[in-house]
């Protein structure tokens, strides 16, 4: 279940920081094109509709990134979201 935040009662966003083992992996490279994604590719690789995903990004239960008028999602953060235990 979702933990909420005690101030506002909206859920708690997960830490932006990459997992240990990822962390280790992305020191001393630069972020590619294939480790940012967009709400489609993070659609089509949780087979969901885009509309789900801008909605859980939305509501901070999917890791993203706002970035003026676009949502990015890094892949790590998808990817150890998707294997977290809840």
């Amino acid at each position: 279940m979702t933990q909420l935040d005690p101030t506002n009662g909206r859920p708690l966003r997960r830490s932006l920081e990459p997992p240990p083992a990822v962390a280790t992996e992305t020191r001393g490279r630069h972020i590619t094109r294939a480790d940012v994604m967009s709400a489609s590719e993070v659609a089509i690789l949780i087979g969901i509709p885009k509309t789900t995903v801008e909605d859980w990004a939305r509501r901070a239960v999917l890791p993203s990134r706002k970035r003026g008028r676009r949502r990015l999602f890094l892949r790590w953060e998808v990817e150890a979201w998707l294997i977290a235990d809840d």
